[in-house]
């Protein structure tokens, strides 16, 4: 089919159809001069091409649409920086682990810098063993429910009532009101995946009962997690999580587990700090841009 007609939409030479690949290649960061020469080696003379490319560039959609998709390329080179920041280390890429840890470092080493990190810690100690046995935990659930993963809040549900008193949290890390804290918490059957979610807060993970295996993506590597396209993969970090460790998963980080024998933890996302936790609104609605001068 050939791609140019007599009459073209705002001054093109080309077919809609032709006319949409242009857009599409405009937008993907083609060089004008290389759709010129595609269009010329379709059939539409060399005049006629540069006069099609050259009209598209000033269609307003097309130009504001140039400047959210360069915007977009800034924002992922970016993030492509930051991943090869993170890889260039002397040792491959990993989650520390701490037997112990500070409040303070754990604050300005991991959670101020978007990181990772499995400690140890008493607060498992500080549960009555009976009340948080994983065969009482299932049937306070219920049947139905204990046969699947759930993330349920610990608080304001009845069935839990009696696993919430006298709850604490993890001293010096979490906010010490386990109710602000929006705990909640983690079950597991055996042989449970869960896949990949992005963490929409910082959350402190306390595993109670169970191993859990756990992949880890860091938040830069956003554009390769949500294409299925990019011929490259993610960097994922593997963590294994035992019973009286705890895991900082960061904002905007990816995570999915396994749980080869069940599991059962409690989670909590407000942190012993005079700041607020942050919130990543993945799904908010921007505001519009300014608006253009009135004549």
């Amino acid at each position: 089919m050939s791609a140019s007609r007599e009459v073209g939409g705002e001054g093109s030479p080309l077919t809609p159809e032709w006319r949409r690949w242009l857009v599409e290649n405009l937008l993907r960061g083609t060089a004008p001069r290389d759709l010129v020469a595609a269009l010329e080696k379709a059939g539409v003379a060399a005049e006629a091409a540069r006069r099609a490319v050259a009209a598209e560039q000033r269609e307003p959609f097309v130009v504001g649409a140039l400047g959210a998709v360069g915007m977009q390329r800034k924002l992922e080179g970016l993030l492509d920086v930051y991943a090869e920041l993170f890889q260039q280390t002397d040792t491959p890429p990993r989650v520390d682990r701490h037997e112990a840890l500070t409040p303070s470092a754990f604050f300005e080493r991991y959670y101020f810098q978007n990181l990772p990190v499995v400690l140890r810690d008493a607060w498992a100690s500080t549960l009555e063993p009976g009340a948080w046995a994983s065969s009482r935990v299932a049937t306070l659930l219920g049947e139905r429910e204990a046969r699947h993963a759930c993330c349920v809040p610990l608080f304001g549900d009845a069935r839990l009532e009696s696993l919430t008193q006298g709850l604490a949290t993890p001293r010096g890390l979490a906010a010490e009101d386990a109710r602000a804290c929006d705990s909640r918490l983690w079950w597991e059957p055996a042989e449970a995946e869960v896949p990949l979610r992005a963490a929409r807060r910082n959350v402190l993970l306390a595993q109670v009962r169970g191993v859990r295996q756990l992949q880890l993506i860091p938040a830069f590597e956003l554009r390769r997690v949500a294409s299925a396209t990019d011929d490259k993969a993610p960097l994922r970090l593997d963590v294994t999580l035992s019973p009286g460790e705890l895991l900082l998963v960061p904002v905007g980080w990816w995570y999915g587990f396994h749980a080869p024998e069940g599991g059962l933890a409690v989670s909590f996302e407000a942190f012993a700090l005079p700041v607020p936790n942050v919130t990543w609104e993945s799904d908010a609605e921007p505001l519009p841009s300014a608006l253009p001068p009135v004549e």
